[in-house]
């Protein structure tokens, strides 16, 4: 008796395990994103960042938060989609993918590159969040020193591509902007 009743505590143990799994899965949602640069189109100066643009954001290279996690490039699913955008000359500037919750709160930081007083050459915000309808918002800069583009005047340049959008989950959407342009897709 004593046996089968450790066996059935096991088995209990084990089941209780699995749907606390289910259930952390169900709210788990995959985000990913392309940001890219349109061929041959003029550079639209924007706001450049502020140097505090990431302090209230998870930064998804140096969380350890467990319910936002970086997903493995294996995993992507805008690949197709990106070698496409190559092809006709669009430039990627960064292409990433992460779990997490919803949750209206959540900004994720992502950046690129060597940050040259705490401006990078690539940064963005990402929110997802669902009142009635799940949205999207995002806020993405491509910076570069005046010599990089040689203008006189300040010493970066930014453009800078900055909207909110519903969407539909398992749906690829793509934000524009006159110099810019970005792909999101959202899964569950």
């Amino acid at each position: 008796m004593k046996h089968l009743c450790k066996k059935l505590g096991l088995a209990l143990l084990v089941s209780l395990v699995s749907t606390l799994a289910l259930a952390q899965s169900a709210d788990e949602y995959l985000v990913e994103v392309v940001f890219f640069g349109q061929p041959n189109s003029p550079l639209v100066v924007g706001t450049p960042p502020d140097l505090d643009w990431a302090d209230n954001a998870i930064k998804l290279d140096e969380t350890t938060r467990s319910d936002v996690r970086a997903i493995d490039p294996t995993r992507f699913r805008l690949d197709p989609d990106v070698r496409k955008l190559e092809q006709k000359g669009y430039q990627i500037y960064l292409h990433q993918a992460w779990s997490q919750p919803l949750d209206n709160n959540l900004d994720i930081a992502l950046s690129k590159g060597q940050a040259d007083n705490g401006i990078f050459p690539v940064q963005g915000l990402v929110n997802l969040s669902q009142d009635k309808l799940m949205e999207i918002a995002v806020s993405f800069w491509r910076n570069r020193t005046a010599n990089e583009v040689q203008m006189s005047g300040a010493s970066v340049i930014s453009e800078h591509l900055h909207q909110k959008r519903a969407l539909r989950l398992n749906e690829t959407h793509y934000l524009d902007h006159q110099s810019l342009g970005m792909l999101v897709r959202v899964s569950r």
